[in-house]
């Protein structure tokens, strides 16, 4: 089983929400499995993943057997990325099992002449990661399993483990992408159990944005699986997406402030420099698209908190440091959002004015739970206010939603 050649070092694949959901990255010298539904092309994370590598100086490897290796270049500038200079510096390698379906004479450096022989095929793939390996740390993208599966049956899938041996000898990484059709389930549980990493990428009507992560199968370990939202770039790059994030606290506690030094896009309606409706901010942040919703601070406003809150995945309490009488207000204006069992943190604002409290006083006035870290902030000060972010981000993803389908 391919569970036995499991390495300790981990390789990051640069795309954040793998790297956490893997705990680091995908295992060196094993396998992975890229599975998806019908309604997800897997190929953008692909690319993705391949590009990430050979900006390393890792040796990638294409299998191609459902398209040309020309179209898949075609498509890696389409998405804002070109392979072609990895190709041209003998850093990119494909093995082209398609041009012969048409009688063409392939141009690159590993074709299959027989795609209709297993052994033949077989032998050209074994060969060019074994002298691909030779050159270096290889990454190698199997494009696609379906297609070997449909044409030689279950036979690909004992070959895997002879490739995941030399992968473990040279400490490579081979991805494999694989739509799940409807096969029988003898050959969908064959493809599970071979793979000691299986990564879902699918379609969910019930997922806010319809796209969603999660990871089934963990260094040969079956696990429970978390299911994180997703957006695709229009370049097809993935990044983990928290569609709604709410800002809230009193009145003039700073969290317009908050929510322009932290978006790279931001929309307040105001009237005499006060929010009167809501604050609203875009934020591309390591890996990670999401979006704030700042709320109103004044109590006039109470009805239309609930409201503000509804869908919020987690909060940012805001507060002014320097006004410990406001505190109770801000611990109500979270119950009336209905946001209080949301994972969030508290931001301890002002804290470069010299009357400011503490961190450990703040806490200790306010009585939060032990788990709800308090930071010390200035609105302006962008590092103090990701390192708040940071934290509700991880805080976020570790209540992330289980698959229960």
């Amino acid at each position: 089983m391919i569970d036995s050649y499991l390495s300790s070092e981990k390789t990051q694949t640069g795309i954040r929400i793998i790297d956490q959901l893997l705990e680091g990255g995908i295992p060196s010298g094993s396998s992975v499995l890229i599975r998806t539904n019908p309604l997800f092309d897997p190929f953008p994370v692909a690319i993705q993943l391949l590009l990430n590598q050979l900006k390393k100086g890792d040796i990638g490897l294409y299998f191609v057997s459902n398209k040309s290796a020309a179209s898949v270049i075609d498509e890696s500038v389409a998405l804002g990325t070109s392979l072609a200079e990895y190709k041209q510096q003998n850093r990119l390698f494909f093995i082209d099992g398609y041009s012969a379906l048409f009688g063409l004479k392939s141009e690159e450096a590993y074709a299959i002449d027989n795609i209709y022989d297993p052994n033949a095929v077989f032998s050209v793939i074994t060969k060019a990661l074994y002298e691909c390996c030779k050159k270096g740390k290889v990454f190698l993208i199997y494009d696609s399993l379906n297609t070997s599966i449909d044409e030689f049956g279950d036979a690909v899938l004992s070959e895997v483990n002879n490739w995941q041996k030399i992968a473990t000898a040279y400490n490579a990484i081979l991805c494999f992408l694989y739509t799940e059709w409807n096969y029988e389930n003898t050959i969908s549980q064959t493809v599970s159990s071979l793979y000691p990493t299986i990564i879902d990428l699918m379609a969910l009507q019930r997922i806010v944005g319809n796209q969603a992560i999660t990871v089934s199968k963990k260094e040969g370990v079956p696990v429970k699986e978390k299911i994180i939202p997703i957006k695709k770039s229009v370049t097809g790059e993935i990044k983990g997406y928290i569609p709604k994030i709410l800002v809230t606290g009193p009145f003039h506690a700073g969290k317009t402030t908050i929510v322009h030094t932290l978006s790279n896009r931001a929309v307040s309606v105001q009237r005499f420099g006060t929010t009167v409706a809501l604050d609203f901010g875009h934020v591309d942040y390591k890996g990670f698209n999401l979006d704030l919703f700042g709320t109103i601070g004044q109590p006039r406003f109470d009805p239309i908190l609930e409201l503000l809150g509804g869908e919020a995945l987690g909060a940012i309490l805001v507060i002014d440091s320097t006004k410990p009488e406001e505190f109770p207000r801000a611990k109500e204006m979270m119950l009336k959002a209905k946001v209080h069992g949301l994972p969030y943190v508290v931001a301890a604002n002002k804290q470069d004015l010299p009357n400011a409290l503490s961190v450990g006083e703040i806490k200790a006035k306010m009585n939060v739970p032990s788990d709800v870290e308090v930071i010390g902030t200035v609105g302006s000060d962008k590092a103090s206010i990701t390192g708040a972010l940071d934290i509700l981000i991880e805080k976020i993803l570790n209540g992330a939603k289980y698959r229960d389908d």
